[in-house]
């Protein structure tokens, strides 16, 4: 727990949600969704999004239920000691997990992109060394840098398909949803567990700085979230097709070569490594900072910046061997999506469930005292 109490406002939770959405699964979710559900990707990412706005919700009416609690503690209060710490260590096993997973997505990306002679230790060193800063300074200095971030990352994707509006092919967008609702929904795990990723803010919303308005922020970063996922997926589907789309490791990058200004400027796809690698930066740290947080309640530590740099060594360990290469590591985010989705919604949702219980029977309760006296 940190000394003082640390406060954000609405707009930078907002950016905190956009940025670690859809930073960092920008590059590859096209491919990801065109795999299940080629021209018809789109329905699937609407689908997803309305999920993650029913995830978000979930997380809106805790903090509304215990406005001064995070998810560890929630778990504490509504448990019991025993079994509250247990699913509350649960929870930041999973914040070590995630990032974990996204620091080893950060330097397969430039094994892939910028240099594959580098080994790769020293790209997740650098990613661990540059985050565990970050989270060590808090929460409201990552924060104001999320503001940044987000300007340059919306301006950037907004720029990036107004560019190719003039090689889009919309006939590749039919016939729409010709197998029926129900078919493009295979995917439909994995798409909530890319809006699933907000789930940090469990951790972050007792920070915010309440004002009528909070939720209505937290509403649009996923409005705002599923619409660049959406222009994304519609930019490659009308550029290259569902079935091409889906043969691609980053159509992201694909889609930016295609674009050529004033017959000399071609390298655009530099901008969208730049902001990958900025959203990135923030989704580790945001998790990284969730992590310390958690063990520093769970242990009631008094010094909660201990655990930092044991934490960034074992995040660069566990990262280094965690799979062999991309194709795996896209292979566990496809069949495993279970996985995520339940630390991401339904355990929150059980919470949730047991809390409602809980103050209907303490509302009952001083129902009766009051008939009583």
């Amino acid at each position: 727990m940190e000394r003082r109490i640390t406060t954000i406002s609405n707009f930078q939770m907002m950016t905190l949600i956009v940025i670690s959405t859809i930073g960092t699964s920008s590059l590859y979710a096209p491919a990801t969704f065109a795999d299940y559900a080629e021209r018809n990707s789109w329905y699937l990412a609407v689908a997803g999004g309305i999920m993650g706005l029913i995830n978000l919700c979930v997380f809106l009416k805790l903090n509304q239920l215990y406005p001064n609690k995070n998810i560890i503690s929630i778990c504490t209060h509504l448990l019991g000691s025993w079994i509250g710490s247990v699913m509350a260590f649960l929870f930041i096993c999973y914040f070590i997990d995630v990032t974990s997973w996204v620091l080893r997505e950060f330097s397969q990306f430039f094994i892939i992109v910028l240099n594959p002679l580098i080994p790769q230790i020293w790209y997740l060193s650098a990613g661990a060394i540059m985050c565990a800063y970050a989270a060590y300074h808090g929460l409201e200095v990552f924060a104001r840098v999320s503001e940044i971030i987000f300007f340059v990352t919306v301006t950037t994707f907004l720029l990036i398909y107004l560019l190719l509006i003039n090689q889009y092919h919309p006939e590749y967008l039919l016939p729409i949803l010709e197998n029926g609702l129900a078919q493009p929904l295979r995917g439909l795990l994995l798409s909530m567990s890319w809006f699933g990723d907000l789930m940090f803010i469990s951790m972050v919303l007792q920070h915010v700085r309440k004002t009528k308005h909070t939720n209505a922020y937290a509403i649009s970063a996923v409005g705002i979230t599923l619409l660049l996922l959406l222009m994304s997926i519609l930019s490659c589907t009308m550029l290259f097709g569902g079935k091409t789309t889906a043969t691609f490791t980053y159509p992201s990058i694909s889609l930016i070569q295609n674009i050529k200004l004033f017959s000399n400027i071609e390298r655009f796809d530099a901008a969208l490594v730049v902001v990958w690698v900025m959203s990135s930066f923030i989704k580790i740290t945001v998790y990284f900072w969730s992590a310390n947080q958690g063990l520093s309640q769970l242990l009631r530590l008094r010094k909660p910046h201990m655990f930092i740099i044991p934490l960034a060594i074992g995040f660069v360990i566990v990262s280094k061997f965690k799979v062999w290469g991309l194709i795996e590591l896209s292979a566990f985010y496809d069949s495993q999506a279970w996985y995520f989705v339940m630390f991401q919604l339904f355990i929150p949702a059980v919470l949730l469930f047991i809390a409602l219980i809980k103050e209907n029977m303490k509302k009952k309760a001083g129902e009766c005292c009051g008939q009583q006296q």
